[in-house]
């Protein structure tokens, strides 16, 4: 395919999603939201850009949710307020979600009595040198879990958004250290994974770090002053705070792991119309 014939499909794709988001069963038109998030992060006159970045990431999802999401095939999701058994296990976020939450509770952390940042020091407190897996079989619940619901749902990070179970009893018995698997939506999964790593490809795109950092520690970093302003000018506030690459079981990437690493490269490169590396996903 030609140069202007690339240009000529990824125009196609970023008309469709203009119309709704990402398109699971039109997967290019993931495209569209890399150049739009590459764009957002590059605007370097824009102090606040890793934040609005955030937003407009997981404001895809949403869009992409309501429009091609889960719709029933697997059985109704057993999720809803007031459960929380998934709370109970570590997470990591992007930077740029770390700054799109930073952003929506720094109104709150100025003030010391406020219950959320008394849970959230108390939560860092246990954990901030726990090993991984340590951490996920205590079930130490999140620190922003208050009576079974998220404090800070609107702004919370794309993996707890994107989880949907839809077998409550597998939920409870994975809460109870039961060795199961919690049965989640294909279509929810597929999304997530194709949103993830099209932030991943954007952040390279734009030379920032593209890696999960824990977010309990890694919020705490982006709540000290300037932070966003200094990750963005290069600076590496986020060195002590421990991320996906750090907590890598040994032995190296998992196949799945290098399939995900392939699909950002994909995106990095297909998104602005160059040749992609071989994959089994997308060809010009």
């Amino acid at each position: 395919m030609s140069r202007d014939q690339r240009r000529a499909v990824l125009k196609d794709f970023a008309k469709e999603y203009s119309r709704g988001g990402y398109n699971p069963d039109r997967p290019m038109t993931i495209f569209a939201f890399v150049q739009e998030l590459s764009e957002t992060l590059g605007k370097r006159s824009n102090a606040r850009r890793a934040s609005m970045a955030g937003a407009f990431a997981v404001k895809t999802y949403e869009n992409t949710s309501k429009k091609y999401g889960y719709k029933g095939e697997q059985g109704p999701v057993h999720c809803s307020k007031g459960c929380g058994y998934c709370c109970h296990t570590r997470v990591t976020a992007t930077a740029i979600e770390l700054f799109m939450l930073a952003r929506g509770i720094r109104e709150r952390w100025h003030d010391d009595a406020d219950p959320l940042k008394a849970r959230f020091r108390q939560v860092e407190s246990q954990t901030r040198r726990m090993p991984k897996d340590q951490w996920v079989d205590s079930r130490i619940p999140c620190a922003f879990l208050a009576e079974g619901s998220c404090s800070v749902y609107e702004s919370r990070p794309l993996t707890c958004r994107t989880y949907a179970s839809v077998s409550l009893p597998a939920c409870i018995d994975w809460f109870n250290h039961a060795p199961v698997a919690v049965p989640q939506p294909d279509r929810n999964q597929l999304m997530r994974v194709f949103i993830l790593a099209g932030m991943k490809a954007a952040l390279n795109t734009t030379g920032l770090e593209a890696v999960g950092f824990e977010m309990g520690h890694g919020l705490e970093v982006a709540m000290t002053p300037n932070a966003e302003a200094r990750w963005l000018a290069g600076e590496p506030v986020f060195a002590g705070v421990a991320n996906d690459a750090q907590t890598a079981r040994p032995g190296g990437r998992q196949a799945g792991h290098e399939a995900f690493d392939l699909m950002v490269k994909v995106f990095e490169t297909g998104a602005f119309g160059k040749d992609m590396p071989p994959n089994p996903w997308f060809s010009w």
